[in-house]
């Protein structure tokens, strides 16, 4: 192997370990390996790459989503559909941790981002399960496996991401989650159903009466309107996910302002700010990344990989073997800079052996979100014992992973199942209106 390309890959790894930001440690492994080719000419290859990466109309719809999540979270949307399915969920059992994952569910189709939407049900799910009997684990493990969903079910912001890099539609990509992001739907309610049945302080719960129904019907409906309004447009193609993003944001704001009021005039220009921040921190990684991926490409790291794996072994193993690596990259970094990390190395083979690219963007996204529940870097778990402990009670880390281990081995179930059975997130893309 090239001498470079192992220096500029230690470079990265030494950076990462010591805590350099991992857009900083991408791009200066990145500028390495464009000096060691260009010389003095790096610098102007690097701008004229990070310039073009983030000159991209589909890379524009990140903000938009970002800025509709950070809108939906000052607007009191997620409470809105909480009490919406609980009103009409309470009674079975598990029910109350059933509609907490269909609450997750439904705001993961309306913002593309996992660690928002696990904080803002934790804040106020949490205490309503253990009112009805859920023990401390198992409620936060709900809330943090809830929240992963919200990069698989579309919008997210990693398949937008993919999409820049793999040249694949954004469109598809966000239909492609769609069927796994359901099946993951289902097997978590299974499970919350089982695990409360074998609670020892579980209540009895009294079914909510229609009037109380009704009133959560009326206000939880503008809410779920949202994602209807994305879907629709994806799926028959009558507008990108860039234009589907705009409206969103739109939509967004009408919902908090003037039907459910939680959001005045004044609150405007902080969320902007706050959107901004956000947005801010994904593109500097996607730049970093992009650079990283540069230098490697012209390297042929990508190239030396795809003829080493495919002219000695079968597909499946590329994939397990992959698969096997980003799981264990999922325990000391975050998902977004697995994505971008892995996709220029991988992209090489992926197109050798012919794969789906749409597909493996799917195991790709599952991995991420297990990525999210594992320590010691799962976002997730950080994020629901810091609203835990807001809440007032006495969480720690410990606890969070106990309640979290079971859903992070159905997210691997899940995966597997896309795996062996490709169809379930290639049918849904492959029936869209073109």
């Amino acid at each position: 192997m090239d001498p470079i390309i192992i220096a500029a890959a230690v470079l990265l790894v030494i950076l990462l370990f010591i805590g350099t930001p991992v857009p900083v440690a991408l791009g200066f492994a990145g500028m390495l390996g464009l000096y060691a080719l260009t010389g003095d000419g790096a610098l102007l290859v690097a701008a004229k790459v990070m310039f073009d990466t983030l000159n991209d109309f589909v890379l524009l719809a990140i903000p938009l989503f970002i800025l509709m999540g950070t809108i939906l979270g000052k607007g009191g949307v997620g409470e809105k559909l909480y009490h919406l399915f609980d009103a009409f969920l309470r009674q079975i059992p598990g029910g109350v941790g059933i509609a907490t994952i269909l609450t997750c569910a439904i705001l993961a189709a309306m913002c593309g981002t996992s660690v928002a939407i696990a904080a803002m049900v934790g804040a106020f799910a949490i205490t309503n399960l253990m009112k009805y009997g859920y023990s401390f684990p198992l409620a936060v493990g709900i809330c943090v496996a809830g929240g992963a969903l919200g990069i698989l079910i579309p919008p997210s912001v990693p398949m937008i991401v993919y999409s820049a890099f793999a040249q694949e539609s954004a469109g598809r990509l966000f239909m492609a989650g769609v069927v796994p992001g359901i099946i993951a739907v289902i097997v978590f309610s299974i499970y919350v159903a089982w695990s409360y049945s074998r609670q020892p302080n579980k209540v009895k719960v009294e079914p909510a009466t229609w009037s109380e129904r009704w009133v959560a019907f009326k206000e939880g409906i503008w809410a779920l309107l949202i994602p209807v309004g994305i879907m629709v447009p994806l799926y028959t193609g009558v507008a990108t996910p860039t234009e589907i993003a705009a409206v969103g944001v739109l939509w967004s704001f009408i919902v908090g302002i003037f039907i459910y009021r939680t959001i005045s005039w004044k609150d405007v220009i902080p969320l902007l700010r706050e959107a901004l921040n956000g947005t801010v921190m994904v593109t500097f990684i996607i730049c970093g990344a992009m650079l990283f991926g540069n230098a490697i490409t012209q390297l042929g790291l990508g190239k030396a990989i795809s003829d080493f794996f495919v002219s000695g072994f079968a597909p499946w193993v590329f994939i397990v073997i992959t698969m096997i690596i980003m799981l264990i990259m999922g325990c000391f970094l975050e998902g977004a800079s697995i994505m971008m990390i892995m996709i220029p190395v991988l992209l090489p083979t992926l197109l050798g052996y012919k794969l789906d690219l749409i597909w493996y963007a799917v195991l790709m996204v599952i991995n991420i979100e297990v990525a999210l529940l594992t320590p010691p870097v799962g976002l997730n778990l950080f994020a629901i014992d810091g609203v835990a402990k807001g809440l007032g009670f006495p969480s720690t880390l410990g606890t969070v992973i106990r309640g979290s281990w079971p859903f992070l081995v159905l997210y691997v179930l899940v995966m597997i199942l896309v795996a062996l059975f490709p169809s379930l997130a290639l049918w849904l893309p492959s029936q869209m209106m073109r």
